[in-house]
């Protein structure tokens, strides 16, 4: 046996026994008690993180994955796919790394869905009379249904000018019935788009979920090619631009959250890219630390879920199962910390390539109300 080969056993005990460490940490972690939340702020603040602890388990259904597959031009998809590949100035992300064959899908799903698939919708226009936003008045709005198989959120309802006729405007959470209907905003377009990309790379494809508390969300995918997650948002067919909010739209913002298989983390430092832009925590939870706690707590309880879903039933050697552990999940959240907590801060990194400024979806008005308009 060789030098090399001994080297590479030994490292490989080590990193089993490190990573049943961590697994039994998780195991008292998910056990431990979370003492309650200090303020009104708090509690409301992690009522959102609560409810989106899980939602990826919304991009899983196997019925759900085959109708995307049914639904979509995958012909169209896979032509743009060759196309990009041919495209020799293209190959490269903006870190100087090849592209692989999963990342021009990613690009020409981005660009399908966009403009082939979605549509947005800021107001929606009177059915009887085609009128568009600017004769269509908000009345009000509605709590859901009680029997509510779309997962409806809430009904925005609208009133035609001209013809007075009234007109409702679910805001719809369910991926398959965005599916149908293809419309929506912010919400939609990542809830279908979601599922559309779990579809076609695959049911084991790293598909990450990101939400902003001053309301926006957007996607982010693990690369196999670049080693790391990248930043998508649907909405505006953007690959690869965090500096996209702060530096083009000139969003302020103070928490952004990215939602996985198997862990959350707090992307701030990746998203809030100008010291100008920056929302101190502090004006929007009570205890920051706390927060912290209590995502760690939730990290937990996903890392045993992800374990028995996945890891788990593959295989019934131990070694292999907490090596697969290791790989699968704790290297790339360890490696994504230090990133994200290290000197490489995401503040100094190069400026948006994107040369419209501001905010493409929604209506002029719409955009300034967020302070998304650049």
């Amino acid at each position: 046996m060789s030098v090399k080969t001994d080297y590479k056993s030994l490292a490989n005990r080590l990193l089993t026994i490190y990573s049943k460490q961590v697994f039994q940490k998780s195991m008292k972690g998910a056990k431990a008690k979370v003492a309650r939340p200090y303020s009104e702020s708090d509690r409301r603040f992690l009522l959102n993180i609560i409810g989106l602890a899980n939602i990826t388990d919304s991009y899983k259904e196997a019925g759900d994955l085959d109708k995307v597959l049914d639904t979509i031009d995958l012909a169209k998809i896979y032509s743009g796919v060759e196309k990009r590949e041919q495209e020799s100035d293209k190959k490269k992300s903006k870190d100087g790394i090849e592209l692989g064959y999963e990342d021009f899908l990613v690009l020409e799903l981005l660009h399908y869905f966009k403009h082939d698939f979605f549509k947005w919708i800021t107001i929606p226009e009177c059915s009887n009379c085609k009128n568009g936003s600017e004769n269509v008045d908000s009345i009000g709005i509605e709590g859901p249904p009680i029997n509510n198989p779309d997962e409806i959120t809430r009904i925005e309802k609208y009133r035609c000018k001209t013809c007075q006729k009234s007109i409702d405007f679910p805001r719809i959470n369910s991926p398959t019935k965005l599916l149908q209907t293809r419309e929506g905003r912010c919400g939609e377009w990542v809830n279908c788009f979601m599922l559309i990309l779990r579809a076609v790379l695959g049911a084991d494809a790293g598909i990450r979920y990101v939400w902003n508390f001053e309301d926006h969300v957007w996607c982010e995918y693990y690369s196999s090619a670049l080693s790391r997650w990248v930043h998508i948002d649907p909405c505006e067919a953007v690959f690869d631009e965090p500096n996209l909010y702060c530096e083009n739209w000139g969003k302020k913002m103070s928490w952004v959250i990215g939602i996985n298989d198997s862990y959350m983390i707090d992307l701030s430092e990746k998203y809030i890219t100008s010291i100008e832009k920056r929302i101190p925590k502090t004006n929007t939870v009570s205890n920051v630390q706390y927060i912290k706690d209590v995502l760690h707590k939730i990290n937990c309880d996903k890392l045993l879920k992800y374990y028995f879903e996945y890891i788990d039933p593959t295989s019934s050697n131990e070694s292999e199962k907490l090596m697969s552990l290791y790989n699968k999940v704790i290297l790339i959240h360890n490696r994504e910390k230090l990133e994200l907590n290290g000197s490489k801060s995401r503040i100094d990194m190069p400026s948006s390539t994107i040369t419209t400024k501001g905010r493409q979806t929604g209506g002029t008005e719409w955009t300034k109300a967020r302070g998304e308009d650049g």
